[in-house]
């Protein structure tokens, strides 16, 4: 499931692309993009079942990997049903804490806590919080990037296969930063020197840090 399609980096960069260069963003850049994006907010973000298992530390919070919570479907306790509700065992947040009601997580064992709940965005199956608009454009913007970094540094090559340089052969490899003739110029804004840089932005983790994974009881 993906936060954005070859169709949305297409109106974003409102341009028509090939239907192979539509095949690399859907089959290559976009998944990095994605990856990434998890990568840094720290969840895996699709809508889904998700089942925990946690050692009990004596305080009253525990905090579940995933983002946003949208139910709790079970906690057990050593052994023991949880019940949900103010005036019964635990309460649950949308930041994945769950706060333990009238008592603290038991430690008796490690590994003494399981829960199961449902979390996360809806990606394209139909389920889930809907995914906010910043994800798509992020992802899209990103990935335009990385194709433009691609085209620029391929349309300067001939239309023939690259060959290296060796002593009995001419190498056939352009990749320039600028070009002149006569009173004409032009600098090259991508080239492979862009694909060194992050995939994503300062200004695309500003966009995204209100939905980073954080703690706050």
């Amino acid at each position: 499931m993906a936060f954005c399609t070859a169709a949305d980096v297409e109106s974003f960069a409102l341009i028509d692309f090939h239907s192979d260069l539509e095949t690399h963003l859907t089959n290559e850049l976009i998944p990095i993009v994605e990856d990434s994006i998890r990568e840094y907010l720290g969840y895996t973000v699709d809508y889904g079942t998700y089942t925990e298992t946690l050692s009990g530390n004596q305080t009253r919070e525990l905090f579940l990997d995933e983002r946003p919570i949208i139910a709790i479907t079970s906690i057990t306790e050593d052994g023991t049903t949880l019940t949900y509700g103010n005036d019964e065992d635990f309460l649950w947040y949308e930041n994945g804490r769950i706060r333990r009601i009238g008592s603290r997580w038991s430690f008796a064992k490690p590994d003494n806590i399981v829960v199961t709940y449902t979390a996360g965005y809806d990606t394209g199956g139909g389920y889930g919080r809907a995914l906010p608009r910043v994800f798509k454009y992020v992802t899209a913007r990103a990935a335009a990037r990385l194709l433009e970094s691609a085209l620029v540094l391929s349309s300067q090559q001939e239309a023939a296969e690259i060959v290296s340089q060796t002593s009995s052969q001419v190498g056939n490899f352009t990749a320039a930063d600028s070009e002149s003739m006569g009173d004409y110029s032009i600098s090259y804004v991508g080239n492979i020197g862009m694909n060194s840089v992050s995939v994503l932005s300062g200004s695309d983790l500003q966009l995204l840090g209100q939905y980073k994974k954080s703690f706050f009881l």
